[in-house]
């Protein structure tokens, strides 16, 4: 294969339901990349307020880094989390294979109203954790998160600190 190409990977993850998801991952080798590109991939991080707590979450905004999401991350603080941008309301869905601890994950559509949580997602579980109704972003954060912070179904999550 011509390495100034792009390689399509696809991977499927079964559900239980019968649903299938795919998740595709684009790989560039070569010197070519698209300088755009690698800066849409930097971590950047956005203050968000949920419950009584406001986290530093690293934005996962695009494609590849949501596929990416927590792994790789050895561990997580209760001062920080990962927030999935979809862009659109959707029914999307997150997985652990390969994460290295549990968390809890938070369904919220895009007027900042948490729509589900699963709470203490048990880590490298191999289940998906779908959104049941029409989300925009998924928080992920520490496992005991939403206990101790009080953050129940009907709460919002605002961007920036907490009033």
């Amino acid at each position: 294969m011509d390495p100034e190409k792009s390689l399509l990977l696809a991977v499927v993850l079964p559900v239980v339901t019968g649903l299938v998801i795919a998740v595709a991952m684009v790989e560039t080798s070569g010197s070519t990349q698209d300088p755009a590109a690698a800066t849409e991939n930097k971590v950047r991080k956005v203050p968000l307020t949920i419950g009584h707590k406001t986290i530093q979450a690293v934005l996962a905004d695009t494609e590849a880094l949501r596929v990416q999401g927590l792994l790789g991350w050895d561990r997580i603080t209760s001062e920080t989390g990962m927030l999935l941008d979809f862009k659109m309301e959707g029914t999307y869905a997150i997985h652990m294979q390969g994460m290295k601890f549990p968390i809890d994950a938070i369904w919220v559509d895009s007027k900042g109203v948490v729509k589900l949580i699963y709470e203490t997602i048990p880590a490298n579980s191999g289940q998906i954790y779908p959104a049941l109704f029409p989300c925009r972003y998924c928080l992920e954060v520490k496992a005991g998160f939403c206990k101790e912070y009080g953050v129940k179904i009907g709460s919002i999550m605002q961007f920036g600190p907490g009033q």
